[in-house]
């Protein structure tokens, strides 16, 4: 079954790599990525390569290694500044994933924010629930939805990744602050993130054991179900920007940006009355019981909000 994604709020799902303010500049309100290998192949650059190197322990920006001339012939892609990015300083940036340069979805970030929803509902039928072996719970859900006896390895729904796009088209630079934390004091993140309104397509197919009528559908509808209870709390805060879902649409958040709320039992731990749950965090972390802080753009705009739609 096909369907098709819009992103709400800026998403970013990342790849796991840092882009170094040496491997970009910032020209024309523009952010552009600077293409290194083609770079480290120029002529010119060669010449220049172990003065590029002494100076780059010590200067953190590519204008002050290298002239402009020689890093702004070889650009690897331009991508537009949000306004919240406008005035940063040019620190790391956390960057995108993509696949040959194209911008995508993973199916995997698809799947594991649907299973989420799933695991929430069908934990609440449940009503009586041990949270201590998340594995064991994971296992019994995916068993139960699969009609499987393999656990949490059962297969249940195939998710393919999504088309691709241009990085021009479909990424903007932003800056993200945790809001909330008790000193005041927060440090900026720099995000490639998508754009809200792009689009994109991907495949969704029931592949578990037991057939079920309109089973792609009908996981979707638990996913809404879960995500807009955690619309809804962010909502309430009264200081958070929340994004217009559309119509006849299932909403999911996927990539940074989804607190503890998406990401523990604690909105069904709270529903089934179990006072004694608590998130698992690190030994120094001092706070307990629901998160305090969340990643805002603009010290407003809710990240990783995306609708989802058949078609």
């Amino acid at each position: 079954m096909k369907f098709k994604i819009s992103v709400l709020s800026p998403v970013h799902i990342g790849s796991g790599n840092i882009i170094s303010p040496l491997e970009y500049f910032v020209k024309n309100k523009k952010f552009v990525r600077i293409d290194m290998d083609g770079l480290f192949k120029d002529p010119i650059f060669k010449s220049q390569a172990q003065q590029f190197i002494e100076k780059a322990i010590y200067c953190r920006l590519i204008s002050k290694v290298l002239p402009a001339g020689i890093y702004e012939r070889h650009i690897l892609y331009t991508i537009a500044i949000h306004p919240s990015a406008e005035r940063s300083n040019l620190i790391e940036v956390k960057e995108y994933i993509k696949s040959a340069g194209r911008v995508f979805i993973p199916g995997s970030s698809i799947k594991g924010s649907i299973l989420s929803g799933v695991m929430e509902n069908v934990l609440k039928q449940k009503g009586s629930v041990d949270f201590r072996n998340y594995n064991l719970l994971l296992g019994n859900v995916l068993n139960e939805i699969s009609g499987g006896n393999k656990g949490k390895f059962s297969r249940w729904i195939d998710i393919r990744d999504t088309d691709f796009k241009k990085c021009e088209e479909s990424l903007m630079l932003v800056q993200s602050r945790v809001a909330g934390a008790k000193t005041g004091r927060t440090l900026p993140i720099l995000y490639e993130a998508l754009m809200p309104g792009i689009e994109f397509e991907t495949e969704i197919v029931w592949s578990a054991a037991r057939k079920q009528e309109k089973a792609e559908i009908n996981i979707l509808s638990m996913a809404d179900k879960f995500y807009r209870k955690i619309y809804q709390k962010e909502a309430q805060s009264g200081t958070v920007k929340m994004p217009s879902v559309p119509q006849n649409s299932f909403l999911l958040r996927i990539g940074q940006g989804s607190s503890a709320w998406a990401t523990s039992f604690l909105l069904l731990a709270e529903e089934l009355g179990i006072r004694n749950y608590d998130i698992k965090r690190p030994p120094f972390h001092k706070v307990k019981g629901p998160p305090t802080t969340k990643k805002l753009i603009s010290g407003s705009i809710s990240m990783g909000w995306v609708a989802i739609k058949q078609g």
